[in-house]
């Protein structure tokens, strides 16, 4: 009984989600991370008001397995296009490449971080801990550069790249975590499986669900239908994935990429799909924030900050390389580069998962420098994206009012 009034919450947070889709006048209502969703969780999670205990989260466990199931799977629909033109070669190249140079710099730095502090966890923690935060902090959040179009007009040649360089680089997270799920031995296959074969089941998984939706999906079939086979095969997916001890997040996700790429109706499913994506993040970001423990460890500070440097640090670069080999980014130089700082959903998503796959000292830290990556990318990440495009000639002067705001008040 304890857990209705949360249950209550959460539908009506996500009825404010659906709202927030629908409605023409919020567009770009609300941050493009969705941290002010994170930071309510906390408040109201067990180590702040505990007005969502412990024993709620974990009744609440299936429900945010079927939600970050359903989310990555929206992602996979909707990877190889941004705004509904597919990625040019170039953008989504220079994603993937972004994505693992900034992953590995931040695994890298957590590492060095651990063996200075002299962290007490065995070695195979250690790996799961600074590859954890290699995949959370490595991705730049698809909603940044369609939040900045939306509240500030921006259109042009420079804004068109940052949004197909966001959109391209899921992929390697998500690869990476069914690597790293595949070290900690799963307890429910009583068959050994070679720890090389764990990531190629879990794809394997995905492609396979989603090659299955297609081909039920290959017909006229009706609204209803469509709907029964995507949410019924991606729950298999996803109670599949968990009882394996698999990345949920990775099978959904190659799911949403077979069926985008072997159905005929791909645009219309995207369409269909496309607006229940933020009714279902915004209580998953709730629970997660919940679920953050600052006081895990005494040395997440130490790790979070060389975590923080090192994303920093490579997304600059990465900007400076953006700047010479994209004409309309030379204006702005390597500040190209803070402007793809900003992480959200898919970073907090990962955090999530791997609080649940690894509880704990593991999870719990990479559960919150996901979550202080992404409110350190809403402090930095839209400045530096709008005045990028400023300089691009994209949007309009800091003193005249968006387009919109300006036709009404006309």
């Amino acid at each position: 009984m304890k857990a209705v009034p949360l249950l209550m919450g959460l539908l009506v947070l996500s009825y404010l989600g659906s709202f927030l889709v629908a409605g023409r006048s919020a567009r770009g209502a609300g941050l493009p991370s969705g941290v002010e969703y994170v930071a309510l969780g906390f408040v109201l999670g067990p180590h702040v008001l505990d007005l969502v205990g412990a024993e709620m989260l974990d009744a609440f466990e299936p429900i945010v397995h079927v939600a970050l199931g359903w989310m990555a799977f929206v992602v996979g629909l909707d990877f190889g296009s941004a705004r509904g033109r597919p990625i040019r070669a170039g953008s989504f190249a220079f994603g993937l490449i972004g994505a693992l140079v900034t992953g590995c710099a931040v695994a890298a730095a957590a590492w060095w971080a651990l063996a200075r502090l002299d962290a007490p966890l065995p070695l195979r923690s250690k790996v799961l801990l600074a590859g954890g935060l290699g995949c959370a902090c490595s991705e730049t959040t698809r909603h940044a550069v369609r939040w900045v179009v939306e509240r500030h007009a921006a259109r042009g040649p420079l804004s068109d790249r940052l949004a197909e360089i966001a959109h391209a680089d899921d992929l390697v997270p998500l690869l990476a975590l069914s690597v790293l799920f595949a070290l900690e031995p799963t307890r429910h296959v009583a068959v050994h499986v070679p720890l090389r074969d764990w990531p190629a089941w879990t794809v394997g998984l995905g492609l396979v669900l989603g090659a299955a939706a297609a081909l039920l999906l290959r017909g006229e079939v009706g609204l209803q239908g469509a709907w029964g086979v995507l949410f019924g095969l991606s729950l298999l997916a996803t109670g599949t994935a968990a009882r394996l001890d698999l990345s949920t997040l990775t099978a959904c996700f190659f799911m949403g990429v077979a069926t985008r790429a072997l159905s005929r109706h791909r645009g219309e499913l995207r369409a269909m799909v496309a607006p229940t994506e933020r009714p279902v993040l915004l209580p998953t970001l709730l629970l997660a924030g919940a679920r953050l423990d600052v006081h895990v460890t005494t040395w997440l500070p130490w790790v979070a900050a060389a975590a923080l440097a090192a994303r920093v640090a490579a997304k600059v670069a990465l900007g400076g390389v953006l700047a010479v080999a994209a004409r309309p980014a030379r204006r702005a130089g390597a500040a190209s580069g803070l402007a793809l700082l900003s992480s959200g959903a898919l970073a907090m998503s990962i955090g999530l998962a791997y609080a649940l796959r690894f509880p704990g000292v593991v999870g719990d830290t990479v559960l919150a420098v996901a979550a202080v990556s992404a409110t350190f990318g809403e402090l930095v990440a839209p400045a530096a994206l709008r005045r990028v495009l400023r300089l691009a000639g994209e949007v309009e002067d800091a003193g005249a009012p968006p387009a919109e705001h300006g036709r009404i008040a006309a």
